[in-house]
């Protein structure tokens, strides 16, 4: 027979149907014995009048019903699966043979005395009354199925009854029925608020269950994060302390020399290790942002490979630069000199000999930059991986480079943040290609690159620089920078100790240095305060504050740990805009 089969749904109709089933087939399994048993004791009411045979006869084909149906329920189950369709199969099946109790009543009733009808009838109703605990899963069902049985019954009475008995009874089962269907609706409902509160607890047990696994996943990252950074940092933080002793007790001028070069290179591995891990602190926080904005490409490429071409050669490396055009790009000047210098750094690492090429090419329709190099290369289940924190693979090794694994995935995100297209290829041996592609900026002008301050010998020579910062050991190590600079220094660990010292120098700051977070106070009070006093006195923030470039400080930010290079940069660039400041000021 041709028929369509409701699919049962997902979710809490779903859990509904199998309920509903559960709930029918183990109804009719534990009636069977019953409904056998009274079956039999009908016998003591039929057999007298109507004869054995009649009743064996009626007995077989109710028992046959009784017995059949749950065999029946078993092969719809394992054939059409449990679905709507199956649901509605074994409801009727249970209805017709539960129906089949109400036809002794028409059969045997010509047989039967006034007091034998009236037993079996209250029997028959009784019966009728039970099934809702069986059928009021599907109420339409039951229904039809206690209409049925009504008139049924209301057939067997016509043998005896008079016509007044007959509209009593008949009035008697329009008044009795309703109620009966009313309460298979109401169990009816009662089940689906069960299974809907049951689905319910279920979403709110696997929410937990997602939330308690996502807690130890992240529980687990951090301690490979911190597992990572601990064993990472302590292998230049070692090489450090040994070359700092030799150097110490060396008294050669030229192996003293090597050992200083050395600690400083292992001192700028640490630096990019901190860098990194700080950057990754942001990324798995969520507060590392991109701020895009129109940059003049040529002059960050210049600022993202300062220094690097002296670095190459002191390797014995060869490192140029290719320009084609001049353009505006949207990007975050801060993140993109971040990724280009990240780039850089790990052209570096994996070359052992050749040459690194930064290139980038402004003729298009975007703004497309390269670093090349002919290192060691990744072979492709590397390259796969290598934008995975913390992944450092064969090409590492071979070519011992230092680090942790996080340069790329920060630059990915990053890239990501942007909304810049990031491109790696790689081929064992052949060196390494990144390919970043970005949108132009909607300014048609360049903005010409301002000349630099030429350098000096000494190139602080003769100025006084202001500083207040609070950690004694960075505040000592900056003192005595600015000093090997030429520089002289008024100091304070706090606003009111540097105001002392300046009191006593007597003359008036040129440049004030200030870390953000004081004591008392935060190094803006410190900048307004010296300002109030010396006019427009130019200054620079130096902070360890993670989201200090987002704060929007009306000064100059670098974010701690500062190269040496960078911070006199920014000390030459602030003085070099003080006249212009003065000039702006009202008098």
């Amino acid at each position: 027979m041709a028929h369509t089969k409701a699919a049962a749904p997902g979710g809490a109709s779903r859990e509904l149907t199998e309920r509903s089933v559960a709930v029918i087939v183990a109804q009719a399994r534990a009636g069977v014995g019953t409904a056998l048993v009274m079956g039999a004791l009908f016998g003591f009411i039929l057999v007298p009048g109507a004869g054995w045979l009649r009743y064996l006869a009626w007995y077989v084909v109710f028992a046959a019903g009784m017995l059949g149906r749950q065999p029946y329920f078993r092969y719809l189950v394992s054939r059409h699966g449990v679905t709507e369709w199956t649901l509605r199969r074994i409801a009727l099946a249970a209805a017709l043979s539960g129906w089949f109790v109400t036809t002794s009543i028409p059969l045997f009733a010509p047989f039967l005395s006034t007091t034998d009808i009236s037993v079996l009838t209250m029997i028959t109703v009784a019966w009728v009354s039970l099934a809702v605990s069986m059928l009021a899963v599907q109420p339409r069902i039951y229904t039809g199925y206690l209409v049925a049985c009504m008139v049924t019954m209301y057939i067997g009475f016509a043998h005896y009854a008079s016509g007044q008995d007959m509209v009593v009874i008949g009035v008697a089962m329009c008044l009795g029925a309703p109620m009966m269907v009313r309460l298979a609706r109401t169990l009816n409902q009662q089940l689906r608020e069960i299974v809907e509160a049951a689905q319910e607890k279920a979403q709110v047990v696997e929410q937990l269950r997602q939330s308690l696994k996502n807690q130890q996943e992240t529980q687990r990252a951090r301690s490979r994060f911190l597992g990572a950074a601990s064993h990472d940092l302590r292998q230049p933080v070692q090489a450090l302390l040994f070359l700092s002793d030799i150097f110490r007790k060396s008294s050669d001028p030229a192996r003293r020399d090597q050992m200083a070069q050395q600690i400083v290179r292992t001192g700028q591995s640490i630096d990019g290790m901190f860098r990194h891990l700080v950057d990754f602190a942001q990324i798995d926080a969520g507060t590392m942002k991109a701020v895009v904005q129109p940059v003049q490409f040529e002059r960050l490429l210049v600022s993202a490979s300062s220094g690097f071409a002296e670095k190459c050669a002191a390797r014995g490396l060869r490192f140029r630069t290719e320009v084609v055009g001049a353009c505006n790009v949207s990007a975050d000047p801060v993140l993109l000199e971040r990724m280009l210098r990240n780039f850089l750094d790990n052209a570096f690492k994996y070359s052992l000999a050749g040459e690194i090429v930064l290139r980038a090419d402004c003729t298009g329709e975007e703004a497309v930059v390269t670093v090349t190099d002919q290192g060691v290369g990744m072979d492709p289940d590397d390259l796969a991986q290598a934008c995975n924190a913390f992944y450092r693979g064969r090409s590492a090794a071979k070519a011992e480079a230092e680090g942790i694994g996080l340069g790329l995935a920060i630059s990915r995100h990053m890239a990501d943040l942007m909304h810049c297209a990031l491109e790696i290829a790689s081929q064992p041996g052949q060196g390494t290609r990144v390919t970043i592609r970005l949108p132009l900026a909607q300014e048609a002008a360049v903005v010409p690159a301002s000349a630099a301050p030429p350098q000096r010998q000494a190139p602080l020579q003769g100025l006084l620089v202001a500083v207040v910062e609070n950690e004694r050991m960075a505040r000592e190590a900056l003192c005595a920078w600015l000093e090997d600079a030429g520089a002289r220094v008024a100091v304070g660990g706090s606003l009111a100790e540097l105001q002392q010292a300046l009191e006593g120098d007597g003359d008036a700051p040129d440049i004030l240095l200030a870390d953000y977070r004081l004591g008392e106070g935060t190094g803006m009070d410190a900048v307004q305060a010296l300002r109030s006093r010396y006019g427009m006195l130019p200054a620079v923030i130096v902070s360890g504050e993670p989201d200090i470039r987002e704060r929007g400080l009306p000064v100059p930010v670098l974010q701690k740990p500062v190269a040496p290079e960078r911070l006199l940069e920014a000390m030459q660039t602030a003085l070099a805009r003080a006249p212009a400041a003065e000039a702006d000021t009202p008098a």
